[in-house]
């Protein structure tokens, strides 16, 4: 499935691009005509099918038209099909190539790999491994065009393009992050078997999830930030007796809280001293710009909404709209104490790490002002009773969530009662 590009325009008038489903257009390079008829038939029910009988021919098309995957036969006249596919790769990154040979061997095969060749086939080509191939690389291709298009995104935000490419420098700057985009790149956002055009699925998730450790990466002291803050506020929720969708919501904004950080200054990050207009900027700007970036995914909508409000007050003295009291989603009220926990219990380059039980004196000092007194509570009683000392093992944001930690204490004695109505 090829993709182009649509914006979506909320009513602030932020746009921001993602891929949208057509018709891919596929090009079919063999010089006999009885094979290259043979897949024009197979996937013209599907597809915009061209076709070619030689390399010189294929380019022209190439360079005059926008094609989303090419098939290639190694053994032709003129033009073979390996420089084909090399000067393809060189011209034209994005498109997707697929071998289909009758004249195969390992070093052929070898080359093709090197050369970020989808799949590889052999004549006779069955019809269905032929479909399967044909769609699978181009599932591959739309989940490279929508992470670009998010990338891109991301300089439109922020007004700023050079952000967009800090980003990408960041990801090539950590093996970890390298080693899960290309996992995330390497398979397709939606399964062929989906039928829908969701994509707040596992590919989108793990990107999301590739993107927070890129935020992290730049700075030392933040690391495992957004992981611990998850856990917490995932094992918050549970002891609230939240239904599970909303505690999932919960656990997924907490995970990418600081997603709007994306374009922040280093220097911030890192706690260096900045001029003070440029420092309250960035600090006040990134819970809306994670909202708006988190918009245009397809995740539920509430998710978004807690990660614009996770700096608000309960006094009304946050940011960015002043909520007070319940009127600040719950959501974001949990993950307001959990990410104020973390950051007082881990190093800064700026001061030494405080103790739990100077972190609990501090969130109850607060507690009325800058937090829900109620939430203040019981995540007090969750880090008493030990239940956050497993916090060393959390892990990504597609894996297990929390148990519920009932040993804590009996339903209806939460402060927000059996389903945490607040």
């Amino acid at each position: 499935m090829a993709s182009e590009t649509t914006l979506i325009e909320p009513e602030d008038g932020f746009q921001i691009a993602y891929a949208q489903p057509k018709r891919a257009r596929v090009l079919i390079v063999d010089d006999e005509r009885g094979p290259r008829e043979s897949l024009r038939m197979i996937l013209s029910g599907t597809h915009e099918v061209s076709s070619a009988a030689n390399g010189a021919e294929a380019l022209d098309l190439l360079r005059t038209s926008a094609i989303d995957l090419v098939t290639v036969d190694l053994n032709m006249p003129g033009m073979k099909g390996d420089e084909l596919m090399r000067t393809i790769r060189a011209e034209f990154p994005q498109t997707e190539i697929i071998i289909i040979t009758g004249c195969g061997s390992i070093e052929t095969a070898v080359d093709g790999i090197r050369h970020g060749v989808f799949d590889y086939l052999t004549k006779p080509f069955d019809v269905v491994q032929v479909t399967a191939s044909v769609e699978r690389a181009l599932e591959r291709r739309q989940s490279r065009a929508r992470m670009v298009s998010f990338l891109e995104g991301i300089g439109r935000v922020l007004g700023r393009d050079r952000d967009s490419q800090g980003v990408l420098d960041e990801l090539h700057a950590s093996p970890l992050a390298q080693e899960r985009l290309r996992a995330v790149l390497q398979e397709p956002v939606l399964g062929p078997e989906s039928g829908k055009t969701r994509i707040d699925g596992p590919r989108t998730i793990a990107f999301l999830e590739v993107l927070a450790e890129a935020i992290e990466s730049r700075d030392l002291f933040m690391r495992g930030h957004a992981r611990r803050v998850a856990f917490y506020s995932a094992l918050l929720a549970a002891a609230l007796y939240l239904p599970q969708e909303e505690q999932n919501h919960v656990r997924m904004a907490a995970f990418l809280h600081d997603i709007g950080k994306v374009g922040a200054p280093s220097d911030l990050l890192a706690g260096i001293v900045m001029p003070e207009p440029q420092r309250l900027e960035s600090i006040h700007t990134h819970p809306a710009v994670g909202e708006k970036l988190l918009l245009p995914l397809g995740l539920d909508a509430p998710i978004a909404t807690t990660v614009r409000h996770h700096h608000e007050r309960y006094d009304g003295a946050g940011y960015p709209d002043g909520l007070c009291g319940e009127a600040i989603p719950l959501a974001a009220r949990i993950i307001t104490i959990t990410d104020a926990f973390d950051a007082m219990t881990c190093e800064r380059p700026y001061r030494r790490a405080r103790t739990r039980d100077e972190a609990l004196l501090e969130l109850r000092n607060e507690a009325g002002s800058q937090f829900d007194p109620r939430l203040v509570g019981l995540f007090r009683d969750l880090v008493l009773s030990s239940a956050i000392d497993a916090v060393g093992e959390a892990g990504p944001l597609s894996g297990e969530a929390p148990s519920n930690p009932t040993e804590l204490s009996d339903p209806l004695s939460s402060p927000f009662g059996k389903r945490g109505a607040a």
